[in-house]
């Protein structure tokens, strides 16, 4: 018996300018489509914009990008929830930034909603761990006004959306 080689029956082709030009539009487009106030950080939108590449090149290849580019929009929170599962992937281990929105869990139950996150702190414990500590936030009149302080990672979840003035 011979071995003999599989090969695909057509060749691979790197996109093509056009297709990746396409892509782009697209993509920028699905993201301005997005809610206000959701500021996906830099890094989660360059996580997508390959997974959305590969997508939408494999639409255009297929004949299925039609709808799309006769600009009928995507729903936008189906974008925005891609983007969320993104974006808790990477702020999963770093906590929340300042400047982003989360939700407080903590043992003051009175206070339990959202809030911005306006300031990071570090600090040792007894020990010589490191601690952070999160001052929390509320927009008021124009202004942030501080609702609470000295409040620990594990009494937060961290949102999507990050400040934009």
């Amino acid at each position: 018996m011979s071995m003999t080689s599989i090969e695909p029956a057509r060749r691979a082709v790197p996109a093509s300018e056009g297709e990746r030009e396409q892509m782009e539009i697209a993509f920028r487009a699905a993201l301005e489509q997005l809610p206000e106030n959701t500021g996906f950080p830099y890094e989660v939108r360059e996580l997508a914009r390959p997974v959305f590449e590969v997508g939408w090149i494999s639409g255009v290849r297929t004949g299925h990008t039609g709808l799309a580019l006769a600009g009928v929009p995507l729903p936008p929170h189906t974008f925005d929830t891609a983007l969320s599962s993104l974006s808790a992937a990477v702020n999963a281990d770093s906590g929340p930034s300042v400047g982003q929105l989360v939700s407080y869990h903590g043992s003051q139950q009175g206070c339990h909603g959202r809030y911005w996150v306006t300031r990071i702190e570090w600090e040792l414990d007894r020990r010589g761990r490191e601690s952070t500590l999160y001052c929390l936030s509320e927009y008021r009149s124009g202004r942030f006004v501080t609702a609470l302080t000295g409040v620990h990672a594990w009494s937060l979840t961290a949102l999507p959306q990050h400040w934009q003035r």
